[in-house]
Order: structure tokens, then C-alpha cells, then sequence
């Protein structure tokens, strides 16, 4: 997909004479790949999530925004994740914790967390494919280990 940006910019000399400039940039942004629905069970059988870490991923997979963001604040947990879930604050908070460690979801700021964009997927492509390309993704086969996945943040 082509991304053209374009810039008018006119102005007006000292002797009142008016002039334009027109100038564009064409960027190339890969179509969006093939996907599949993917289920929240499912994916927390394949990260090894136990059923509390897969319900506190349920309930904070709802309240994704369109830039990636989770609000994680104690009052958002307070409305909506403690009533879902009967959790406690501080055991949501290690599974938070866990959660991150498993890359699934990346510290963003104080109370917010963004969520890895290869897992999920919310907006307009472009900006899917944004994200994607601040985050480094490695996937590894091997018989001895298994599926291994390890992810870098390159820039923030």
C-alpha cells in the first residue's frame, strides 16, 4: 500500500508577490498479512498462562485503545478488572508482571501498558505496522527447546 503525504506551502514576498510549493512524499507500507482469529485461551496455552494471568489477559484485551495503550491504574483495575475477575490488587499486579515478562505486553508509561502488537491487532494497518516496526520479534523451533520467542523494543 502507498502512503503519499503532500505539503502546500505558500507564501507572500516582501514586493507582494505570492508563491507556491508543492512537495510530496510516497511511502511504501506492506499490505496487511494474512491473519487468523486467534482465541485468548489459546494464546494462553501457548505462553503457559495459568487460568488467573488468562482471565487478567481476558479482561485487559477489552480495553485495548486504538494506539495499543491498557490503562492499569488502580482505579481501572478497581471498575473493571476486579469485579471480572475477583482478584486482589497485588495479585493482579504480579500477574502483570508476568505477563510482561512474557512479552505479550510492554511497559509503556506509569499505569499503561502497550500491547505487543504481533498478538494483537487494533486500528488502522499502518499504524499496526508502526508499532511492529519499534519491536524486534525472534521465534525459534528447535526439538530441544521447543517454540522459544524473545522480542527487543528498538525504539520508544
Amino acid at each position: 500500500m502507498k502512503y503519499t503525504n503532500v505539503t502546500d506551502v505558500t507564501q507572500v514576498n516582501e514586493d507582494g508577490e505570492v508563491t507556491s510549493q508543492r512537495t510530496s512524499k510516497t511511502y511504501n507500507i506492506p499490505s496487511e498479512p494474512n491473519y487468523i482469529k486467534f482465541y485468548i485461551e489459546d494464546l494462553g496455552a501457548l505462553h503457559g498462562l495459568s487460568k488467573g494471568e488468562s482471565d487478567v489477559l481476558f479482561s485487559l484485551s477489552r480495553l485495548i485503545g486504538w494506539d495499543g495503550i491498557v490503562s492499569i491504574s488502580k482505579h481501572r483495575f478497581e471498575r473493571t478488572i476486579e469485579p471480572e475477575t475477583g482478584l486482589k490488587y497485588q495479585t493482579f499486579k504480579n500477574i502483570i508482571k508476568r505477563l510482561v515478562d512474557k512479552e505479550i505486553f510492554y511497559r509503556s508509561g506509569r499505569g499503561e501498558l502497550e500491547a505487543n502488537p504481533f498478538l494483537f491487532a487494533k486500528g488502522d494497518w499502518q499504524d499496526i505496522y508502526q508499532r511492529r516496526m519499534e519491536i524486534e520479534l525472534r521465534i525459534s523451533y528447535s526439538k530441544e527447546n521447543g517454540r522459544t520467542m524473545s522480542s527487543t523494543v528498538v525504539s520508544k
